[in-house]
């Protein structure tokens, strides 16, 4: 009996740290998404941020060096949270928590993390779990 508790311990405790061991490496948002994303950027974020995210004037790069070293170690969930509070910056919160998300995985796609099978969700808590990272 002991080492039936043992072993359901050391069963949760490993899907507990495979769970927040995410990472963008893991292919957390498919092909079809970021497509998705990429059509919402150009409606509503490429007026400030620029063809190739590079950023402008007053609004920070969304891929690159600037972008990965500013994210690095941080989650899709604050870059999630981020987007959603303060884009458009007209009319922060007017789009739909699926096209913040699209526009996460458009973001992860531009900045060369692998597509995976299935979609980023729209939610914090899922997203918390996926962090950012410049090197596998």
């Amino acid at each position: 009996m002991p080492y039936m508790r043992l072993s359901i311990v050391s069963m949760f405790l490993t899907f507990s740290v495979a769970a927040f061991c995410r990472s963008v490496w893991d292919g957390v948002y498919t092909k079809q998404q970021a497509g998705r994303g990429q059509a919402s950027y150009q409606e509503e974020c490429i007026k400030c941020h620029a063809e190739n995210l590079g950023g402008g004037e007053a609004a920070p790069a969304l891929a690159g060096d600037e972008f990965l070293r500013k994210w690095n170690g941080k989650t899709a969930g604050d870059l999630f949270e981020l987007i959603r509070k303060t884009m458009p910056s007209e009319d922060p919160g007017s789009l739909s928590r699926r096209q913040y998300a699209d526009l996460v995985a458009y973001i992860l796609s531009v900045n060369e993390f692998p597509v995976g099978q299935k979609e980023l969700e729209s939610e914090p808590a899922p997203l918390n779990d996926i962090r950012i990272e410049t090197k596998r």
